[in-house]
């Protein structure tokens, strides 16, 4: 089994029960669910909506914000 397939196995059988992403929405930032891009939650902080889907065990596929502290080039 190749690194990738073994990753992808432990992915579907994680205990994630929604895919989400997370991205700016004017003043906002927002989370929604994937494929279909319905906005679930709205808040001004990023951060704050991370926190609150890794409590939900939401899996975060798409973060198009990056971290305040994040060093890397966007």
């Amino acid at each position: 089994m190749s690194v990738i397939d073994a990753v992808e196995a432990f992915r579907k059988s994680a205990l994630f029960r929604k895919q989400v992403s997370i991205s700016r929405d004017g003043e906002d930032f927002v989370v929604a669910y994937q494929p279909d891009n319905l906005i679930v939650f709205r808040h001004a902080e990023a951060s704050a909506l991370r926190r609150v889907c890794r409590q939900l065990r939401w899996e975060i596929v798409s973060d198009t914000v990056p971290e305040p502290d994040d060093v890397r080039s966007w």
